[in-house]
């Protein structure tokens, strides 16, 4: 009778740990589209019944406006569940976050972190992507290049005013472009389809979100990635 019961929690503990996952991804998406509200009311509890999954910290994270406020939980998360799925995530962020800020030091370190730890994430061509768009990214191949080569970099970032944009899919196919749309705005996220002007193939491309700065979109590249679970690529509007 003992180990029926013990086998009953366990099986209810794992229901439980499933369950909460996909609640937390959803308050994730949420603030990848910029509605906030209903994950703030959440966090209070989900920080008292798991105060150590790290999707419930990447989620705080993520609602944390000030990076430097926000930096130490990300921290943890790589230091204490490096084998979590929101790991890399993590290290994206962080990454991401010190490109915008021009911290080239910083953004160099951990990226090369993630280069190392995390070399089959998915996230890492997009976040190359964002540093050579900003501080300056290393070649592939040395991890050690020094910081003054990105200065150059940073000071040709573009600075004209306009509106930006997140790329999610390219298709010559209109139905699958309207379908994947539809998806995310089921999701919240707030999708459109364009159709793409001067090339022979008529193509057109399913985009998220609307920013004011090319720096405001990077910062949501993480979030709007795990979001669509796709890979989202910052374009002008």
């Amino acid at each position: 009778m003992r180990h029926l019961l013990l086998a009953l929690t366990l099986v209810f503990t794992a229901g439980v740990l499933r369950a909460q996952q996909p609640n937390v991804r959803q308050y994730i998406q949420q603030v990848a589209a910029g509605w906030t509200s209903d994950a703030k009311k959440a966090l209070p509890d989900l920080l008292i019944d798991s105060p150590d999954d790290p999707g419930v910290l990447f989620l705080h994270a993520s609602l944390i406006e000030d990076t430097k406020k926000a930096s130490p939980l990300l921290e943890r998360i790589i230091d204490a569940f490096p084998k979590s799925e929101w790991a890399d995530d993590a290290l994206a962020r962080m990454t991401i976050m010190a490109a915008t800020k021009n911290d080239v030091e910083r953004a160099r370190k951990t990226f090369g972190t993630m280069r190392d730890q995390y070399s089959q994430s998915e996230l890492l061509p997009m976040v190359y992507e964002v540093m050579r768009a900003t501080v300056g990214a290393p070649a592939p191949s040395d991890r050690a290049a020094s910081a003054p080569a990105a200065k150059p970099a940073a000071a040709a970032a573009p600075k004209v005013a306009t509106t930006y944009t997140m790329s999610v899919m390219t298709t010559t196919n209109r139905t699958d472009a309207n379908k994947f749309a539809a998806k995310l705005k089921r999701k919240g996220l707030k999708a459109a389809v364009i159709q793409l002007p001067g090339t022979a193939v008529t193509r057109f491309s399913v985009r998220v979100g609307e920013y004011d700065t090319e720096a405001e979109a990077l910062k949501e590249l993480v979030l709007v990635r795990s979001a669509c679970d796709c890979k989202p690529v910052v374009v002008k509007k």
